[in-house]
């Protein structure tokens, strides 16, 4: 081929003829974001991103291979931006392009263009401040109470027992949490009562700010002690995520919500293995039997501490011996009170047990069967001896009268 047709063809195959139908395409578009030192890879530029960087991995022609013969145009900008690095991939005809770029207003098209021609458009994606907010979720959020050495899931607490509080909930979005850096978390705690409040600000480590997901705690230095209702809300620019109400009950309250919920007999054979029953089996004098309560609060999320006693009912004692005395943590839910077991030779003594919280008896557990009702000639009722009524006595009362009311066919 003559020299002056070749020149001729490769001037024309470059300059006149489109880049893009005959050039090679790029490979890969990615956006990196920084944001206080956090990179964030391929996801929405932030409303309040410091910068953006776009690497763009391709085959360059052979026209174009200087840093300089590459630019950026973003669509309704007449400035070019020029490429910051140009590196080739070791053992590869690929290059990698980067190009450091304002952050846009709002999702915007650009253009990559070798010297006059145009390679790829991409979309620089923006994430506006209301989209991130509206899609923010607070999922889980939990209010503690510190009572003594424990720290309590609750939504009613006793004022004098509350050493502090803390406050937690799980933060999702469907992009980085890093925008939360200049929108103030925070949580406000109000009084439904004299309606003053304060806020406590919520911080982000730098790996939680990174992620899509953390679980953020806040303790505040101060907290309700009062009795009366307050608000703990979880604010984000002032919107609010999530609500909770808790409650500061007096010791006096607390005390007189509680309440004997069942009772069961804790029963140990020789063989050691310990059971639960809710009737007295048939014991020998190696067996072992002790009472097990249980006692709730009727608050709505009550948790409060207080000390329970255990005492075996012993016909003709001037005091009814002392088997445990215990403070006890008690919620809204059943909680298991204890006080061990007694050989069975000292259970010939022992009438019954009964619970007590200071001079009040919340339950008794007896150990006598419920007696049979007794019909006299006439048609009237014998009233049977004193009898302690108790959870499993009323369970075996409900038991036969459906037996009864069933009939025989049954």
């Amino acid at each position: 081929m003559w020299p002056w047709i070749k020149r001729w063809r490769d001037w024309a195959m470059h300059d006149l003829w489109p880049l893009h139908r005959i050039g090679p395409q790029p490979q890969a578009v990615h956006v990196t974001v920084e944001k206080a030192g956090l990179t964030l890879h391929d996801q929405p530029i932030p409303w309040n991103a410091e910068a953006v960087l776009v690497e763009v991995v391709l085959r360059p022609p052979t026209s174009c291979r200087r840093k300089a013969d590459f630019h950026v145009r973003i669509d309704g900008s007449d400035e070019a931006v020029p490429a910051e690095s140009l590196r080739r991939d070791d053992g590869e005809d690929r290059h990698r392009l980067v190009f450091r770029l304002p952050p846009p207003p709002h999702t915007t098209d650009a253009v990559l263009c070798c010297k006059s021609h145009s390679l790829v458009e991409f979309t620089l994606p923006v994430l506006t401040r209301e989209a991130f907010v509206r899609h923010l979720r607070l999922q889980m959020p939990t209010l503690c109470a510190r009572l003594g050495d424990q720290s309590v899931a609750c939504q009613t607490y006793v004022s004098t027992q509350c050493k502090g509080l803390i406050v937690s909930g799980v933060l999702t979005s469907p992009t980085s949490l890093v925008p939360l850096l200049d929108l103030g978390l925070h949580v406000q705690f109000r009084s439904e009562r004299g309606g003053s409040a304060y806020r406590v600000p919520a911080r982000l480590s730098s790996s939680q700010l990174a992620a899509r997901q953390a679980l953020v705690t806040v303790v505040p230095r101060r907290f309700p002690r009062r009795i009366g209702t307050w608000t703990a809300t979880w604010m984000v620019a002032d919107i609010p995520l999530a609500t909770q109400r808790v409650r500061a009950i007096s010791q006096r309250l607390f005390e007189r919500s509680l309440r004997m919920f069942d009772t069961r007999f804790i029963v140990q054979p020789p063989s050691g293995e310990v059971t639960l029953s809710r009737h007295l089996p048939a014991a020998t004098e190696k067996t072992r039997v002790g009472p097990c309560f249980l006692v709730a609060s009727n608050e709505v999320g009550m948790a409060g501490l207080c000390t329970l006693q255990a005492r075996a009912q012993v016909p003709g004692a001037v005091q009814n011996p002392l088997l445990l005395e215990q403070e006890v943590l008690i919620t809204d839910g059943p909680t298991m009170f204890a006080p061990g077991t007694l050989d069975g030779a000292d259970l010939a003594q022992v009438a019954g047990f009964e619970l007590r919280l200071k001079n009040r008896v919340l339950g008794t557990l007896p150990l006598c069967p419920a007696p049979a009702a007794t019909f006299t000639p006439e048609g009237g009722y014998k009233a049977p001896e004193d009898f302690n009524w108790s959870a499993a006595a009323e369970e075996e009362l409900t038991e036969r009268l459906t037996r009864l009311l069933e009939g025989p066919n049954r």
